[in-house]
């Protein structure tokens, strides 16, 4: 079922007389997906073998997991990248690579990363014939801490399959959403549907970051670090072992 924006969002936005919470959705290859709207791409076009399905799941909390402190936390966009790989060779997702775009601050690397099935970041794995899903966290500039101060951002993101490099551009608008979105229910993206650690931060964050710089100081990465919806949400359920969130070494 393929989506314009207006239709995406008439399937999100309620007129319920009730607080409002924000939500972002694709401009363009919208799909719905279990109740959750995702931009979502044939792989490869010409020939599709799966396809790729991009989300972004808000604004959320980053903080030194010890000492717990509210002056701590970083707020970063999350985006969740959700891999089909149907054919019979392995696809590549290298997490480093990929990058959101905000008007007046250029391009972003994402600082942290997990990924499901064992995977191992930067560079994730998809098998034939098996799902991965990943989720990116981008560190967002002092000016855009909140959904409201953030009307839209770009997803530039490329995927190795096949022995080719597909390569897009996403759009994502913010919408106006009644009652909020349903971020831990049931029907989020598939069974696998919480993130949590072990991460992997990107060493290269400092250099690949916003211009201007969203400086991540250095106790984030030298150890574990929680990562929870905003504004100060509840916990998440763990993926897989906790583990301090250490640079990949090159």
């Amino acid at each position: 079922m393929k989506l314009t924006l207006a239709t995406g969002a008439a399937v999100v936005l309620a007129l319920a007389a009730c607080q409002p919470d924000y939500a972002y959705l694709p401009v363009t290859n919208a799909t719905v997906v279990r109740g959750k709207v995702a931009a979502s791409y044939p792989i490869p076009a010409d020939m599709p073998h799966g396809d790729v399905r991009v989300a972004s799941y808000g604004i959320v909390d980053v903080g030194p997991r010890h000492p717990k402190n509210p002056a701590d936390e970083l707020r970063a966009l999350h985006l969740r990248f959700t891999i089909d790989n149907n054919g019979d060779r392995s696809w590549t997702f290298d997490t480093s690579q990929q990058r959101i775009a905000l008007t007046g601050y250029g391009l972003s690397a994402p600082a942290w990363v997990s990924a499901s099935g064992g995977a191992a970041a930067p560079v994730v794995q998809v098998p034939a014939m098996q799902t991965r899903t990943v989720d990116l966290f981008f560190p967002l500039p002092a000016a855009l801490q909140r959904a409201k101060q953030l009307p839209a951002f770009d997803v530039v993101w490329r995927l190795e399959a096949d022995g080719k490099m597909v390569a897009q551009r996403t759009p994502f608008e913010r919408v106006i959403v009644a009652p909020p979105p349903d971020y831990y229910g049931p029907y989020d993206y598939g069974t696998d549907s919480w993130w949590g650690p072990p991460y992997w931060y990107n060493p290269a964050y400092g250099d690949e970051g916003f211009y201007g710089g969203v400086t991540v100081p250095r106790r984030f990465y030298g150890g574990r670090v929680d990562i929870h919806r905003e504004p100060g949400g509840g916990e998440f359920m763990e993926r897989g072992n906790s583990a301090p969130a250490q640079p990949h070494s090159r």
